[in-house]
């Protein structure tokens, strides 16, 4: 069953709820996909519609709580694989280097646009 997010992105409820699915499918997909293509394709899926909606929120609100801040651990550093991340449309690339960089001071941006 796929679930598709009906609420607005600035919903405050919302990023934690998206966090969540996304790390319960994402291992699920890991789980249960033999076919690495097909795994990678359906986690290209989470990433682009519940990561990047629940990043985008975090961003948008610019709060970031304990409970989220470890949900984004846990699916960067154990569903983000570098094949992966180079198969994601340039605008879901560009929020995970955004919440990423979001707590690090400006003079450590390596991008103008990330300042």
């Amino acid at each position: 069953m796929v679930m598709v997010n009906k609420a607005g992105p600035a919903d405050l409820k919302t990023a934690p709820k998206l966090l969540a699915d996304a790390v319960l499918l994402l291992a699920r997909i890991d789980e249960t996909c033999k076919n690495r293509d097909h795994a990678l394709t359906a986690k290209k899926f989470v990433f682009s519609n519940h990561v990047n909606e629940a990043f985008n929120a975090l961003l948008e609100n610019g709060q970031i709580g304990r409970m989220e801040a470890g949900l984004v651990l846990t699916i960067i550093h154990q569903h983000l694989s570098e094949h992966l991340f180079s198969m994601l449309d340039y605008d879901v690339v560009r929020t995970i280097e955004k919440i990423l960089m979001s707590h690090l001071p400006k003079e450590h941006a390596t991008h103008p646009a990330l300042v």
